[in-house]
């Protein structure tokens, strides 16, 4: 505290206060972009690593039925809000909801991201790799869920939802075709 007393040029309270805010907006900013970053590897990894089969199910189900994924997120959000509450004085198993669906999550904005990426590339007429779609969807998901309004409201919970449902309705569809999912906009007839 002497050091930042002598750094400030005197015991003046308001410059102090100004020096510590700051500090603590570079540490906030700092801790944001270091989550965005592990956010966008971890998904990168669940993607190409962990289970790319089934994000690429995951996608295509969101690609070919994206309002009835949006649908279909609604009780899945539920069934994970419903065992919160009911599993709430149980630390462990409270633990396992929350990281169970921290991974539901993950899987249904990778599948996101990447939905996102291949259009996007797709209204530019460019073709690109998985990574390459995941990282520009997950970096204009991110950018549009930044903005108050439209962001928080629509956009996150819109990608959200259907992500969600869209892990539902590609384990749905899954059972009932034994046809891989298919590129629709991209495919040679």
């Amino acid at each position: 505290m002497e050091g930042m007393i002598a750094f400030a040029g005197g015991p003046n309270p308001e410059d102090l206060q100004k020096m510590f805010m700051g500090m603590g907006f570079l540490a906030s900013a700092f801790i944001v972009g270091a989550a965005g970053i592990v956010s966008l590897l971890g998904i990168l990894y669940m993607t190409m690593v962990v289970a790319p089969n089934a994000t690429q199910r995951l996608s295509g189900a969101l690609r070919e039925r994206n309002v009835l994924s949006f649908f279909a997120g609604i009780p899945v959000l539920g069934f994970f809000s419903v065992t919160g509450a009911v599993l709430h004085r149980h630390p462990a198993l409270s633990a396992l909801n929350v990281v169970a669906f921290g991974v539901v999550l993950i899987l249904s904005f990778a599948a996101a991201a990447e939905d996102i990426g291949r259009r996007l590339y797709w209204a530019c007429g460019k073709d690109g790799s998985r990574a390459a779609h995941l990282a520009s969807g997950w970096l204009v998901f991110a950018f549009g869920a930044l903005f108050p309004i439209l962001g928080w409201f629509v956009i996150l919970p819109w990608v959200s939802l259907s992500g969600m449902g869209s892990i539902l309705v590609g384990l749905l569809s899954g059972r009932r075709t034994a046809d891989p999912v298919r590129d629709i906009e991209f495919s040679e007839k």
